[in-house]
């Protein structure tokens, strides 16, 4: 399997799990429209992607937004809202690029800084673009408490996944150590043979 085909598979199963994480969650969020805050998975899988493929996880970013508009029967301006503002979150790469992927994954203050960095970004995209719309400025801040679960969310995903081997980490440089590590087995076995 070429490395592009490998992205293209990976890419494609973060976004089916997207589509059907996020369907759940804005269907339970019509059915809790009482409820002052909602719960979405979107930042937690755009946080994943931009560690794993970099600006790649902007498909995730704008497909979150599609999905859930779609879910929750948006109007036209609210498809632009949501895609276009969750793709502020790209400005999160600007850290990822300044600190290093590396070192993000391995201290988990930068992780968590890292996810809730792409879910403010999201946040705070929307309401802008929503004021853009004529909506009142105060739409940015409405924006930001509702989905301040989905930070936490965000944060919790990303507090697990970064413990496990490969998954919150760029996959160029975990398919080069992969081979790496491949290698040094096959090395090991060949020297046990001779002994």
């Amino acid at each position: 399997m070429s490395f592009n085909q490998y992205r293209l598979i990976d890419l494609g199963i973060f976004a089916v799990i997207l589509i059907i994480f996020e369907s759940i969650a804005s269907k339970a969020a019509l059915s809790f429209t009482s409820q002052p805050y909602s719960i979405s998975i979107v930042s937690a899988i755009t946080c994943i992607i931009f560690m794993r493929w970099g600006i790649w996880g902007c498909f995730h970013a704008a497909l979150g937004g599609f999905v859930y508009c779609f879910v929750t029967g948006g109007a036209a301006d609210q498809y632009i809202i949501y895609v276009i503002g969750n793709l502020f979150s790209v400005a999160a790469l600007l850290l990822l690029k300044r600190i290093g992927p590396d070192r993000v994954r391995e201290k988990v203050f930068l992780s968590l800084l890292l996810s809730v960095l792409v879910s403010l970004l999201m946040q705070l995209g929307r309401g802008i673009v929503a004021v853009v719309f004529g909506a009142s400025p105060n739409m940015i801040a409405g924006f930001v408490f509702t989905d301040s679960v989905s930070t936490l969310f965000a944060m919790v995903i990303t507090g697990i996944v970064r413990k496990l081997d490969g998954v919150f980490e760029d996959q160029k440089s975990y398919l080069i150590r992969l081979n790496r590590e491949e290698e040094n087995i096959e090395e090991g076995v060949d020297e046990g043979k001779r002994i």
